[in-house]
């Protein structure tokens, strides 16, 4: 419109003027770079390609971040929303910078609201959660604060869990076949018979000849009578899935017990899957009826110090 000079169309004039009033309202709009650019056209030159630097005043750098909030705010407000996959999603997101501003606020709430019931105890999932939240709100220091801080725990544990690891080794309680020299070594809080409780557990087993390997064991007692245990299913998390076992055998005194195990690199991911869960609901499915075992928080405490053993052993 600068460009057009006087108007020969007075019915035009209110028009632009209002155009021109408002343009300095309008985001990106720039009347300099206009009349400059219209001042050329005026003299005959044709429109010249925007530079770089007018691209980046008219650009809206926000527009990819504003949708990306949305789309967070969408998640956490579904019904049985997985805040597990949604903070961990925020995490990696380093392109994630929203803008101060209502949506900003409420996706920051949800979060802190998954946030603030987490026990201590779980460092992992708070470092995540407040990692989020440092990545929604950077303003905020209370949010690196924690998350520097259970960062600092996660690390005490490891190297806790690595100390551990290192002496487990000497303190397995072993058992050697007499025949063949073979052998299987538990850990000292392990059961120790098979007919105490139902468990899930790691075994170290070693040949004669020094190869080792991990078996992942699934043991079921009663005493009110057979199972008769055809397979077994585990729901991780809320994630079933069929565990790989072959033929599952049993045997009795006062009481009944049923088990069977996997090895091999198959029963060292499903262990580290069961450690490392929140809740892992193990399914023994019989001839008629099924029992399930919730495992127990002690259960995986043994299987994250053998499977460290176990990193430790593998590397020598």
């Amino acid at each position: 419109m600068i460009a057009w000079g006087p108007l020969q169309n007075p019915d035009w004039s209110k028009e632009v003027e209002l155009c021109l009033a408002f343009a300095g309202a309008i985001e990106g709009a720039d009347l300099s770079v206009a009349r400059t650019r219209a001042a050329s056209m005026v003299g005959g030159g044709s429109l010249s390609p925007i530079s770089g630097e007018e691209k980046a005043d008219t650009a809206t750098p926000t527009a990819e971040t504003d949708t990306q909030l949305t789309k967070y705010l969408a998640r956490v407000g579904e019904e049985n929303a997985d805040m597990d996959k949604i903070v961990s999603d925020i995490v990696s997101d380093s392109a994630f910078t929203p803008a101060s501003g209502p949506d900003r606020d409420a996706l920051e709430t949800a979060i802190s609201n998954y946030a603030r019931p987490i026990p201590a105890s779980q460092a992992e999932r708070n470092l995540r959660a407040y990692e989020a939240l440092a990545r929604i709100n950077p303003e905020n220091p209370t949010y690196k604060e924690r998350a520097a801080r259970y960062e600092q725990a996660i690390a005490a544990e490891r190297e806790q869990l690595a100390k551990t690891a290192r002496q487990l080794k000497s303190r397995l309680v072993r058992t050697t076949a007499e025949f063949d020299g073979s052998s299987w070594a538990r850990h000292p809080s392990s059961p120790r018979y098979q007919d105490i409780r139902n468990y899930v557990t790691l075994y170290l087993l070693e040949t004669a000849s020094g190869q080792q390997t991990m078996e992942l064991f699934f043991n079921y007692t009663s005493r009110n009578g057979w199972l008769f245990v055809e397979s077994a299913s585990i729901n991780i998390d809320g994630e079933t899935s069929q565990i790989p076992a072959g033929q599952w055998l049993r045997d009795n005194d006062t009481e009944i017990w049923e088990f069977a195990g996997i090895r091999g690199p198959i029963a060292e991911t499903l262990a580290r899957k069961i450690a490392e869960s929140k809740r892992a609901v193990v399914r023994f499915n019989g001839q008629q009826f099924y029992d399930d075992y919730v495992v127990s928080d002690a259960d995986k405490r043994i299987m994250r110090e053998m499977l460290a053993m176990w990193d430790v052993i593998s590397k020598e």
